[in-house]
């Protein structure tokens, strides 16, 4: 009973993922506007029409920035759940978003959770390739502390 039980999970799973697009993204670079000058390099990857119209997105990073005059290192993991808006010419998403940062700076390490808003635009250029522009407001929770930021992506998404 337990496996016929995994093999229907299976199926409707595989069922699941089969219905929607899987794509990659670079984020070239996100450019935060806060009192504190920060940059990053970041990969995602994800899927539409995952859960019903929604898109889900997995993606990790690297920062580097400065923290009150020392430099620092960022390293984190992020989930967003987009949904898309029907335009004609490039298409308009909204989304919430999550993630875990373990940042170090002058000898010292922090571990902050992150809960964000995504406004994006995405741009066809050809076939599967397309431009991405996100507005990225967000809170940062750390060492009970939080602070406010707000960032703008920009890159390439492919789709596979």
């Amino acid at each position: 009973m337990k496996k016929l039980l995994v093999l229907m999970v299976v199926f409707v799973l595989t069922g699941a993922f089969a219905q929607g697009r899987v794509f990659g993204e670079a984020v070239s670079g996100q450019i935060s506007v806060t009192p504190a000058f920060g940059m990053s390099l970041g990969l995602r990857a994800g899927m539409e029409n995952l859960l019903g119209p929604l898109t889900l997105r997995g993606g990790v990073g690297v920062a580097v920035g400065d923290a009150g005059g020392t430099a620092a290192t960022a390293f984190g993991l992020t989930t967003d759940v987009l949904l898309p808006f029907t335009l004609q010419g490039p298409n308009l998403y909204a989304g919430l978003g999550g993630g875990l940062v373990v940042a170090a700076a002058g000898g010292a390490s922090a571990t902050a959770f992150q809960v964000r808003g995504i406004l994006g635009l995405e741009f066809p250029v050809a076939g599967k390739f397309s431009l991405l522009t996100e507005l990225v407001p967000g809170f940062t929770f750390a060492g009970g502390n939080s602070e406010f930021g707000l960032g703008i992506n920009l890159g390439p998404r492919l789709y596979f």
